[in-house]
């Protein structure tokens, strides 16, 4: 007699954890963020830098697996993957400025040069 009692809780808590499952909100703020993310690692010219560009591709890559979990109602999925995508786009975009920096910082040193050995043929 005591079985059937005890399986009404079982069940009911079952029957919440999957409805609360079910019921994750759309990732809408996440959408908007990855998508700034990548568009922020492009104009900072992460295409072409080898390592940046990798990964561009890989948070590109993540956004759209992302947009087809949403889709398919996998909204928690698809949140965590934004992370990802951001998060990669963000590196993109720190590996494309460094190698401007990096550049930029050869150049001035090569002019400091120009100069000294301007300056010693006076």
């Amino acid at each position: 007699m005591r079985f059937p009692y005890l399986a009404v809780p079982a069940i009911a808590v079952a029957s919440y954890v999957l409805v609360a499952c079910g019921s994750f909100p759309k990732p809408d703020a996440r959408v908007s963020s990855s998508e700034g993310a990548i568009r922020g690692a492009q104009e900072a010219g992460a295409q072409g830098v080898p390592q940046a560009n990798l990964h561009l591709k890989l948070a590109q890559e993540e956004r759209d697996k992302a947009m087809a979990l949403m889709k398919d109602g996998e909204n928690e999925k698809a949140e965590y993957l934004f992370m990802r995508a951001e998060a990669d786009a963000e590196l993109a975009n720190s590996l494309a400025r460094e190698e401007a920096a990096k550049k930029e910082a050869a150049q001035t040193a090569e002019q400091v040069d120009q100069l000294k050995k301007k300056a010693a043929g006076q």
